[in-house]
Formats: structure tokens, sequence, C-alpha cells
């Protein structure tokens, strides 16, 4: 029996959205299925060929929302997660999920290896953060010992803090928390959001 990869990919396209949607009604940890379901997608190995491959749509363009304007000598790249406040309650860091976070389309292959974070000496592409996920912390096999840049992001508040303030009178500073998982959201809201990977489903 022939694969229909085009169906394939459908069916890819739906785990990631069905996952995105537990992610963003508190099921966190879905982002670990995110990754799984990119790399299905994009990551070609000797034992292994993507999705985007069979279907020969390596040339495709995807959305990011990462500028492609980094200095090489920089020391620290926000990259993904921002700050958000909703109806006047308190501060919270989350992925970038709204039309206006999307900066620029990128090859299936600049978008796979462009760096997304930077702290000092760290500099991790989503490649680098995908795989780690999938391949080590529990998406499709678990590893003893996860890569350090990945660590870096889960670790709290090695990210960063942010000012929260819930009244005029109280200042806190609260630490960035999984911010692995955020920037894993944010790339499954990437590939959703891309026009040339979804017309492939046309």
């Amino acid at each position: 029996m022939e694969v229909d990869f085009r169906k394939q990919l459908e069916r890819q396209l739906g785990f990631l959205r069905r996952s995105c949607e537990s992610y963003d009604a508190g099921y966190t940890d879905e982002a670990i299925r995110i990754a799984t379901a990119i790399r299905v997608l994009i990551h070609d190995t000797k034992n292994s060929t993507s999705l985007l491959k069979h279907l020969d749509a390596l040339n495709i363009k995807l959305s990011s929302t990462v500028s492609a304007d980094q200095h090489p000598d920089a020391v620290m790249l926000i990259g993904m997660g921002r700050l958000r406040m909703i109806g006047g309650g308190p501060t919270t860091w989350k992925a970038a999920i709204s039309p206006d976070a999307i900066k620029a389309q990128f090859s299936v292959s600049d978008w796979w290896n462009q760096i997304v974070y930077i702290l000092g000496k760290t500099r991790s592409s989503r490649k680098d953060l995908l795989l780690a996920a999938a391949d080590k912390d529990g998406g499709a096999h678990v590893d003893a010992k996860l890569t350090k840049d990945y660590e870096t992001l889960m670790t709290t508040g090695q990210r960063g803090f942010f000012h929260y303030s819930p009244t005029n009178e109280t200042h806190n500073f609260q630490p960035i928390m999984d911010a692995h998982l955020v920037y894993i959201r944010q790339m499954g809201f990437e590939i959703l959001s891309s026009p040339d990977l979804l017309a492939l489903t046309a």
C-alpha cells in the first residue's frame, strides 16, 4: 500500500493543532508533543525522512516570529515569549501567538537552524531545542541526560525575570519559568501560521 504523504501531513498538523490547544488550556507539557510533530515534518536523518522531503517541499517558506537581524556578537537574545497583561490583571510571560508576532518568512533550512536563544556563550536554534524535547525529554525518547542548552532554558529564572505589580503598592520580580515549553509552543504557532505549508494540504 502506497503512503499518502499529503494525508500524513494533514494528520501531523492535526496533532500539532490539538497539542497547541491543550497547551493553551493549561497542559503546558503538551509542548513536548508539539516538538515531536514538528520533528516529523522537518527533521531528516540517515534512518528517517521528513514529511516535507517526502512531499518534495523543502523549498517552501515557514513563518518566523524571530527577526533575521541578529548581531553575531550578541550575548543575549529574547527570541521568543512576551509579557502579557490581560484585563488589567497580573503580568505573565507567555508565547507570542498573535498574527502581529510574525516577523519574516524563511526557507525550511533557515527556519530550522535559526538561532532563537542566546545567553552568554549559549546559542540555541529551533533544531537544538525541538530535538532535545523530542529525542531526550520524552517526546519519542527519554535520555538520562539532557543537552546543556535545553537545561538552561528549563531552569527557573535562568531566562530572566519580569516585573509583576498587581497593585500600585506592591512590586515583585517574578522568574520566567518553563521557558523551553514557551519557546516550543511559539514554534508550533509559527508552523500553523505558515501559508506555504498549509497550502500543501489543499
